[in-house]
């Protein structure tokens, strides 16, 4: 990370730390011994080890679209001020993770399983939510407690850190969450897809293709499931949410764009050989499909 680049992360985590402690707001309450400067702090160096190991996209034209979906899901959220940043890795496995200090990774075999951007929009809200309520530091805490937890991003505990790195690397997932962060990051979830403008519908049908594929092809969610307990009840507790959201003037005024779709879709019509098919196929589709705005 470039020195200006992590000034300003320290200037704007220091502004908005005081407002966003355990004393209100979303993680009022919750068990936490991780600062929001230490998260960030953590988040800013498993980035760049990530980046060295994982097959990240290059393509200009997906990591912006990507970025611009999570951006404006984002801006609804308690931690709109902080600096966000978004990834694509190149895995055909259906999955999307979030790790500490505002980073989100969304693989191409997600991209290309999605009918429609709020479903795209529905995972993203989901990971950006589990950041939002810390999920993965409130585990650290619990896991670790203080004495290891101190200078953990600072490279004070380097067999944790491996081991969290490892984690990333090797299964797509930071933490393992508990049906009750599930639950919330659901909520939550919803409610910054509704702010945003994307239809909320779109976390369900997600979720129902995500459990459609666990019981046809389960090789390709395998991460997901790994990491995100996901039943029944969860759909129908998001649905009954959904249906208590007052109607929008404008309902769905983001669910037609970029990403529109004939039927079969790209991604699900061609076929490849390559070893990345799934990013060879989302770019192909970014290309032709999506429409610039």
């Amino acid at each position: 990370m470039e020195i200006g680049r992590w000034r300003k992360v320290i200037f704007v985590l220091a502004a908005f730390a005081a407002a966003a402690c355990a004393s209100s707001g979303v993680n009022k309450g919750d068990f936490n011994l991780v600062s929001y400067q230490e998260e960030w702090q953590l988040g800013a160096q498993l980035e760049q080890d990530i980046a060295r190991q994982m097959p990240l996209v290059r393509d200009a034209t997906l990591v912006n679209y990507v970025s611009r979906v999570g951006q404006r899901i984002v801006n609804q959220t308690e931690l709109a001020q902080a600096p966000w940043e978004f990834h694509v890795v190149s895995d055909n496995q259906v999955n999307a993770f979030n790790i500490p200090g505002g980073h989100v990774y969304v693989n191409t075999g997600l991209i290309c399983a999605n009918d429609n951007v709020a479903e795209l929009a529905g995972v993203m809200a989901h990971e950006i939510s589990h950041g939002v309520s810390r999920h993965a530091t409130e585990q650290l805490s619990k896991a670790y407690g203080a004495n290891i937890l101190v200078g953990l991003a600072l490279g004070g505990n380097p067999p944790i850190y491996q081991q969290l790195l490892a984690q990333i690397i090797a299964g797509g997932t930071f933490a393992k969450f508990s049906r009750d962060a599930e639950n919330e990051a659901d909520r939550l979830g919803v409610l910054y897809m509704y702010g945003a403008g994307y239809d909320p519908h779109g976390m369900v049908t997600m979720f129902q293709e995500l459990i459609s594929r666990r019981e046809s092809r389960p090789g390709s969610v395998e991460n997901f499931f790994s990491s995100h307990p996901l039943t029944e009840d969860r759909i129908e507790g998001v649905r009954a949410q959904i249906q208590q959201l007052p109607p929008k003037p404008t309902p769905g005024n983001r669910n037609d764009e970029p990403m529109r779709r004939s039927e079969p879709t790209a991604c699900r019509t061609r076929s490849t050989s390559a070893p990345n098919k799934s990013q060879t196929l989302a770019i192909s589709f970014m290309n032709e499909i999506f429409v610039a705005r």
